[in-house]
């Protein structure tokens, strides 16, 4: 089947939510720790104006706007509009809910109203105006709210048609219907309308509501009624009780829109106020002073990954729980730039940034002093001494003993230290102080300072990191290598032949296998104590960059990696197996600053710059310090993630997927489209397929979300994929689609039978009438079919070299290239894979033949071809494209990397000595380079890499220029 039926994805959507109702709710908190994100009609909205909002059992969000429905699966909308696919008379949609068996029912202007499986529109006989709210009770009675005709209540038979309908109080304007059990209430512009089942409606008197229209309303879990008119929110505990005022500053707000969260937290959307949130911590406020687009809020819903979405006038809102939260002066840091951060041993963190030092007691941030007065020194490191002392190493002013609130001692070059630039402080379990600075190491203790440099083994003198591990052992990272400390003497030790590695940001040590990881700028380095052996798990093996500055062991079985790029999680047994040589890739996890960080930059060469406290990774970032909850992140891990197919298209053409999809005979290729529906980290959905009927085992897509074949035989086909977040299982998240292609004639065994009857009645009249003329023949004929034979190879030899290879240079021609030019185009895209092309035209060549004469222009032509054979790489082609142009084409490689080999090459030419040809002669050359990104077809490319041509030349000649789309420019 196209999709899970209702019950299958509603308990999968179930799952989906079960893993996170341990975890904090948005409404719980602090507004500084939650993440935000802002969608308007530049990332695909149809308007900023969100009239309401709503999630299908099958995993996607629907946006209700002024120009239609917009569906949204965490990665693109898709729109709906009015015409004949919805039936709505028009493109103005102000509602959106879900019925109790799945169907999304559609409401707007000109009193549209349509119904919706995900796969068909059935559309409703419309109101007499515009609808405002329409909800299907589980009686079957369609409530609709209209605007200027009251409340509309229409009994629906099983097919959606109407069989009944009374209206309410229809000369006023009506905002929502909130039904229960009994009937149903209804926010007008005359109060709040109660209309039971059995009964008359009534207006709600008294002086517990103020005399002002009611806009929105809300029933909560325990049964309380919550109205919010033009002048504030009320609320209503039972039946007979009253209605009292929620909060005193929420009085005179115009309320719009109500939301309990799944955390007990009340949300009111107001008209020109922003949103406000009230929970036990009391009433905050959201503006769009802190973010939000519009302060008019016209919509409110929670998904089921518990993020709450704001529908403003100004665009989407969506406020989350991000996996990190960064802690910035404003929560009363000293400063933003952070550098340092150590867990102090009486449950405390230090932190060091550029304008100070700051301890973190709980929630609390305060400003480290030396006396009364802040120690306002530029800090880079940090170390904590045997009771309790902290030792604060400074940017420029050497290292600051601090006990009790004050500073009692200091270490700088005037007492023996190599630097005042001080990278890493270590005091080992012999109470020994170990300083790391930008000029040489130094120790401290009773003795007094020693001081180490190159001269004393080490690789060099840029000291940026110091370790001591379980067995005493004190490491040193440099920015030439790593040192070992026994004996009284350093031993270093070069990483040089992994990937050329040098510096030495960070030491970990793992104490159950006795290694040591370090983070260098070459990526992740295992180094083993014992044996000496070293084996790097860097770009080759998947990492997404190369410098690393340390390595924290959360205690999950993971391993957090910083850098000047983000954050990155992987799983230690991966990095083992990887470094075993048991695993060729490592999966990670790179997170940014869409995931609560303000800065990607994780800063290093000093520290720590980053510790394990209070079940948190803390990271010293460039803009605050950046904390993240490991349990938050495994959480998704068990999710079971709703998947969608939502494209499926034969030989490019577009097919419904609303059953069995049933393919003409000679169907070529078939391309299908699919969608996990996560919400929290759409950017990281990983997804495996399987086509039953010629897959054997599920395919691994990783993040690609189409799946291609071409060349299937006839037959019956299930194409199934499955989604998860990173790290977990797939855990039945599933959907299917089965399809078949029919046979061609030629395919059917029928077809076959005739032919081969057919043939055989032939070939025994041709075997009489030919055997009879071979007896006479055979020899002579042999002898000339001989011959002929050995005539045609030799020549077809002789007329396929000279067709294809250029004679003058030996490379390939301009045919030759042309043929697999467009072959290489063809299959870069659909494996997709880079694809780079280069026109090289040597410049002023006429002025060589004219003045040098043809002969010697020909002898270039041959140095030319010479020089580019030696920089084209097996597989890559170079050719003779025509007079003094010369292709080359470079697959796997985008046009920036085309454009270094070029340079490469541009240089060779023009250092190359033609004086042996003709005195004073000199030689250049000017590229242009254009990829396979922007172009659709091979044409394109050839096309765009002339043009980057045309432009090197018109500036001047002797140079590459890369072919920069009008998008990009």
């Amino acid at each position: 089947m196209r999709h899970l039926s209702i019950l299958a994805a509603a308990c999968g959507l179930l799952c989906l939510v079960l893993p996170g109702l341990a975890h904090p709710q948005v409404g719980r908190l602090p507004f500084d720790d939650l993440h935000h994100q802002v969608w308007t009609t530049r990332e695909g909205i149809p308007h900023n104006t969100i009239n309401a909002i709503a999630q299908t059992p099958d995993g996607y969000l629907w946006f209700a706007t002024w120009e239609g429905i917009a569906r949204f699966n965490g990665h693109r909308f898709r729109l709906f509009e009015r015409g004949p696919e919805t039936g709505l008379p028009d493109a103005g949609v102000l509602s959106l809910s879900v019925d109790e068996g799945g169907r999304l029912v559609a409401a707007g202007a000109r009193g549209g109203l349509s119904l919706t499986d995900g796969h068909s529109w059935q559309p409703l006989a419309t109101a007499p105006t515009m609808i405002t709210h329409a909800v299907i009770d589980s009686h079957r009675q369609l409530w609709i709210a209209t605007q200027g005709a009251g409340v509309i209540r229409r009994q629906l038979d099983e097919s959606g048609r109407m069989v009944a309908q009374e209206s309410f109080l229809s000369s006023a304007s009506a905002h929502q219907v909130l039904t229960d059990d009994r009937g149903a209430w209804a926010a007008t512009s005359r109060g709040l309308l109660r209309i039971p089942h059995v009964g008359e409606a009534r207006l709600v008197s008294g002086t517990d509501l103020p005399s002002a229209p009611v806009l929105s309303l809300l029933a909560d879990d325990d049964g309380r009624l919550f109205v919010g008119t033009e002048q504030g929110l009320y609320v209503r505990d039972g039946l007979e009780q009253p209605f009292r005022s929620v909060h005193a500053r929420l009085d005179d707000l115009a309320v719009s829109a109500l939301l309990e969260d799944r955390g007990g937290a009340l949300w009111i959307g107001t008209i020109n106020s922003g949103l406000y949130r009230l929970n036990g911590g009391g009433v905050r406020h959201l503006g769009t002073q802190d973010g939000l687009p519009n302060n008019r809020v016209v919509s409110l819903y929670q998904d089921f990954e518990h993020s709450l979405w704001v529908g403003t006038n100004g665009g989407l809102f969506r406020l989350r729980s991000a996996p990190f939260v960064t802690t910035t002066r404003d929560q009363g840091l000293v400063g933003n730039y952070v550098r340092a951060v150590m867990p102090h041993a009486d449950g405390s963190l230090w932190v060091g940034t550029s304008e100070g030092v700051s301890r973190i007691d709980g929630e609390q941030a305060r400003t480290v002093g030396d006396g009364d007065d802040p120690i306002a020194l530029s800090t880079l490191s940090l170390a904590q001494m045997p009771g309790g002392d902290v030792l604060i190493g400074t940017h420029s002013d050497g290292v600051l003993h601090w006990r009790d609130g004050q500073v009692v001692a200091r270490h700088d070059r005037a007492s023996g230290l190599p630097s005042n630039d001080i990278r890493y402080i270590l005091v080992d379990r012999e109470q020994r102080i170990w300083i790391a600075t930008a000029s040489g190491l130094a120790r401290v203790d009773q003795e007094g300072t020693t001081v180490f440099l190159p001269r004393d083994g080490l690789p060099g003198d840029f000291v940026i990191a110091v370790e001591e591990d379980s067995r005493g052992q004190i490491w040193v990272g440099t920015g030439f290598g790593l040192a070992r400390y026994a004996g009284g003497h350093f031993e270093p030790i070069s990483l040089y032949h992994l990937d050329e590695a040098m510096y030495v940001y960070g030491i970990h040590e793992d104490r159950t296998r006795y290694r040591l990881w370090l983070a260098t700028d070459r990526g992740l380095v295992r180094y083993d104590p014992i044996s000496g052996d070293a084996e790097l798990v860097g770009r080759s093996a998947g990492m997404p960059v190369d410098k690393l500055f340390h390595v924290v062991d959360d205690r999950h079985g993971a391993f957090w990696l910083t850098s000047n790029r983000g954050i990155i999680r992987v799983l230690q047994e991966q990095a083992v197996a990887v470094a075993d040589g048991e695993r060729e890739k490592i999966d990670f996890e790179l997170y940014t600053e869409g995931d609560g960080l303000l800065s990607a930059q994780a800063n290093g060469g000093a520290g720590p710059p980053a510790a394990w406290h209070e079940g948190r990774v803390w990271v010293a970032t460039a803009v605050g310090l950046a904390s993240v909850d490991p349990d938050h992140l495994t959480r998704y891990e068990d999710t079971v993630l709703p998947v969608s197919i939502e494209h499926f298209a034969a030989d490019g053409n577009e097919q419904r997927i609303d059953g069995p999809v049933k393919l003409p005979a000679g169907t070529g290729r078939v391309t299908i489209q699919y969608a996990g529906l996560g919400f929290i980290m759409p950017q990281r959905i990983r997804y495996r397929t399987k086509l039953e009927g010629f897959d054997d085992e599920w395919v691994d897509r990783r993040g690609q979300n189409v799946a291609e074949y071409t060349n299937l035989g006839p037959g019956d086909y299930v194409f199934r994929v499955s989604a998860a977040y990173p790290y977990g299982d797939w855990n039945g998240s599933e959907t299917s689609l089965r399809f078949s292609i029919a046979p061609l004639p030629w395919q059917r065994a029928w077809f076959w039978v005739v032919v081969i009857l057919a043939l055989s009645g032939l070939i025994g009249l041709a075997t009489q009438w030919r055997m009879r003329r071979l007896e006479r023949r055979a020899r002579e004929l042999s002898a000339q079919v001989d011959e002929k034979t050995r005539e045609l190879k030799q020549q077809a030899e002789n007329f396929e070299r000279q067709a294809r290879i250029d004679q003058l240079t030996g490379l390939a021609n301009r045919r030759a290239f042309d043929e697999w030019l467009a072959e290489e185009f063809r299959r870069s895209r659909s494996e997709d894979r880079p694809l780079s092309l280069v026109i090289m035209d040597l410049d002023h060549f006429k002025r060589v033949n004219d003045e040098y004469s043809h002969l010697i222009g020909d002898e270039v032509m041959r140095v030319v071809a010479d020089v580019l054979r030696k920089h084209v790489r097996a597989g890559d082609q170079a050719a003779r494209w025509g007079g003094e142009e010369f292709t080359l084409t470079f697959h796997d490689i985008d046009g920036e990397q085309a454009a270094g080999i070029s340079e490469r090459i541009r240089r060779s030419i023009e250092t190359t000595d033609f004086g042996r040809l003709a005195p004073d002669l000199t030689i250049t050359a000017s590229f242009g380079v254009s990829d396979n990104r922007q172009a659709q077809n091979y044409e394109d490319l050839l096309r765009q890499a002339d043009q980057a041509l045309f432009r090197a030349k018109d500036e001047g000649r002797n140079r590459v220029v890369v072919h920069v789309s009008e998008t990009d420019s």
